[in-house]
């Protein structure tokens, strides 16, 4: 079998490996990265080498994007304190943590090395919480709070891996120099993200059909990731900046009137989201590939040592989530919405501080960032301890989806912190307002020119006043561009793209 056939059935795999692994009741990930693993070991397959650079540029710039674009600036606005700055807080002590950790169970290892691998441990996100269903069983406020720390968590892990990865060749920069890289990272990333957002949608408003503008929406990843290159600026800040800029500035919010069209919004939504899915899912499948050979590597290191030392790190990580996790319930909006439910124990804090801690699964841009480690180090020599590192960081994240993955419904829905009904009393006040807001025009024109446009400027409002959250705001949008898209005369998908 050649390389480009074998790639073939790779992508023909993926869609019934992930169909599989829902039937069975496994977690996507876990499936995929044991497929891969197994893969590995098939004879008669072609050797298949993961570029570095490849991974870096090509797989990690749409997966950031896709996460992003889905929320609102408004949700980082109310969880300011608990999700932002806590949130970064929380990875800073978790890589400090962690690093000291890894020290004490390898030792031996460069602190270079150390450094890298409490880095790439201590990025983490939310997918299988929502995949489990858990968003019913919480309220909101830590629905949110976790939305936004998993934001954060990526801003400081790549700002902090590509300090890591430049202290490789020299050993570790001083503190001023850290903090100063970054300032830099953010003031210097969330210009150019705001630039490069604002000329997108610009172009957007501008092109036609909904073909186009999908096309121009899939450049701005990776025109981020390249401008963030070329001026050293942090790539994650650069192209969470623009997303959320997309985000804010697609609907007008003086006129509710949309910057482009129904279609194309529609359109785009269903495309991130597809491909997110499936570039997370080819990591899995890659990192599982490439975890035979950087074990056969692991030279003097025991592998029981290095997975027992993954097993401690990960106990590690997820202590100091739960002690952040605590201290989060005593800060609002999380303590309005558990001070009524406080029993004299102060049992419904601590349930709330784990169901933070195990709806927080260590991330696939972990894995993407190992791949990513170069195999020999700019002056030339060969970088030891990469397979290390990538077999600790695969070994601690797998541990995490396993753990985690399989006891998060349970664990979620037994702590019972949450109300279905309250996601439920949203929409209905969603759908009341939109109701309520189809009276339009007058004199002097100043309301919205038509019933769509009034619906999308009072959902805008409601998201302004946190009546609603972003869930139930996208929800009602994509169901507004639904009936404004079946109102148009010609409501073929598509209407006219370009002939290949």
């Amino acid at each position: 079998m050649s390389q480009p056939e074998f790639i073939a059935l790779l992508i023909a795999a993926v869609g019934p490996m992930m169909a599989l692994s829902h039937l069975l009741g496994l977690p996507t990930s876990l499936a995929l990265f044991a497929a891969g693993a197994a893969a590995a070991f098939i004879p008669g397959l072609p050797p298949l080498k993961v570029d570095p650079q490849l991974v870096l540029g090509l797989f990690l710039p749409p997966v950031i994007y896709a996460a992003t674009v889905r929320i609102s600036f408004h949700l980082l606005r109310f969880t300011l304190v608990p999700g932002v700055l806590l949130g970064a807080l929380l990875t800073i002590a978790t890589i400090g943590v962690a690093a000291v950790a890894v020290g004490y169970l390898l030792p031996g290892l460069p602190p270079v090395s150390a450094v890298l691998i409490a880095t790439l441990v201590s990025v983490f996100d939310t997918r299988l919480f929502h995949e489990a269903k858990g968003r019913p069983y919480v309220p909101r406020s830590i629905a949110d709070v976790l939305k936004a720390r998993e934001i954060m968590s990526r801003i400081v892990v790549l700002s902090a891996f590509a300090l890591a990865i430049q202290a490789l060749p020299k050993g570790l920069p001083d503190v001023p120099a850290v903090l100063g890289a970054f300032a830099y990272d953010i003031v210097g990333g969330a210009a150019a993200g705001a630039v490069i957002g604002r000329g997108v949608v610009w172009l957007r408003e501008r092109a036609d059909p909904a073909p186009v503008e999908i096309a121009i929406s899939v450049s701005i990843p990776f025109l981020g990731a390249v401008v963030a290159q070329e001026l050293g600026l942090s790539v994650a800040v650069v192209i969470m900046t623009a997303a959320l800029v997309v985000s804010a500035v697609r609907i007008d919010r003086e006129t509710g009137a949309p910057r482009s069209t129904s279609e194309a919004r529609l359109t785009a939504m269903a495309f991130w989201e597809q491909a997110s899915l499936m570039l997370s899912a080819a990591l899995f499948f890659l990192a599982g590939w490439s975890m035979p050979e950087a074990m056969g590597a692991l030279g003097d290191w025991p592998f029981l040592q290095v997975a027992a030392s993954a097993a401690a790190l990960l106990a590690t990580v997820l202590a100091v989530q739960y002690a952040v996790g605590f201290a989060t319930t005593l800060i609002p909006p999380v303590n309005a919405v558990l001070r009524g439910r406080k029993d004299e124990f102060g049992t419904t804090r601590a349930a709330a501080a784990g169901v933070m801690t195990w709806a927080s699964t260590r991330s696939i841009v972990g894995l993407v960032l190992a791949l990513s480690l170069p195999a020999t180090l700019p002056d030339g020599r060969p970088f030891a301890e990469r397979d290390l590192i990538l077999v600790m960081t695969a070994l601690t994240i797998v541990g995490s989806i396993v753990l985690q993955g399989l006891t998060l419904r349970p664990a979620v829905r037994g702590a019972a912190l949450g109300e279905e009904e309250e996601e439920e009393r949203e929409q209905k006040i969603a759908e009341k307002t939109m109701i309520e807001a189809h009276p339009v025009g007058d004199a002097e024109g100043s309301t919205p020119v038509n019933g769509f446009d009034a619906e999308r400027l009072v959902l805008l409002r409601l998201r302004e006043e946190d009546r609603i959250g972003d869930e139930v705001l996208r929800r009602m949008l994509r169901e507004t561009d639904l009936r404004s898209r079946a109102s148009e005369k010609s409501a073929l998908p598509g209407a006219g793209p370009p002939n290949p």
